[in-house]
């Protein structure tokens, strides 16, 4: 199954609901929403529809060190996802973030607090990571690694794919005619690999007019 999703909510959410099939929480990068969202969430969203969630952005900046202030915020958002019944948590982390020994060690004890089975697939994506990197510091098969197939080619590994698009030239920027064009080519060719659902998430500025132009590519 594709799940075309946008980062947050670019309009009100009861049209959301009915333009798309999964939705990338976006909040929870600086702060976990109000109770009054989460309920709305849970009461409105179709039958089913998806949800995926940022984990907060400050376990990233920080290397993912231990502290007890990333406990709390890791043991938080992945509350949110139990509430949501969520299909993956996402962690990011800048670029200055880069494979060395301290930083392998700190994956690996991160995704060993997190839940084995019955939780969310775990996401990573990490700018100066190679896939295979990722898979290997983390120690477990079900890990997920982000990509963006105008950039990179997927690793296969975890319960799901995860394709996050952050604009061709950041987060401003908007993805032309031929880059969507290239985007339902890629999706259309993983139709042939149906074991896996696959997330489609734009982060970009244009994440709406983008996400509804690769829908209509699709048919």
């Amino acid at each position: 199954m594709l799940l075309v999703a946008c980062s947050g909510f670019p309009v009100p959410v009861s049209r959301y609901w009915g333009a798309f099939s999964a939705v990338e929480i976006s909040d929870t990068e600086i702060a976990m929403p109000g109770r009054g969202s989460i309920r709305r969430w849970t009461r409105e969203a179709p039958e089913g529809f998806a949800f995926s969630v940022m984990a907060p952005k400050q376990l990233g900046e920080t290397s993912f060190k231990k502290s007890a202030e990333a406990d709390e915020s890791l043991d938080a958002v992945l509350g949110l996802c139990t509430e949501l019944k969520a299909r993956a948590i996402v962690f990011g982390a800048p670029a200055t973030f880069k494979v060395t020994k301290p930083n392998r060690e700190a994956l690996k004890r991160l995704v060993s607090r997190a839940p084995k089975k019955g939780g969310p697939a775990l996401v990573f994506d990490l700018p100066a990571w190679k896939p295979a990197q990722v898979l290997e510091a983390t120690e477990r098969g079900d890990v997920v690694v982000a990509y963006d197939p105008l950039l990179t080619e997927p690793v296969e590994s975890g319960a799901l794919r995860y394709i996050r698009l952050a604009g061709p030239a950041g987060h401003r920027s908007r993805y032309d005619e031929p880059s969507i064009d290239q985007l339902a080519d890629h999706i259309k060719g993983l139709g042939q690999q149906a074991t896996r659902d696959t997330f489609c998430v734009f982060c970009n500025i244009d994440m709406q007019t983008n996400a509804n132009q690769l829908l209509g590519r699709l048919g």
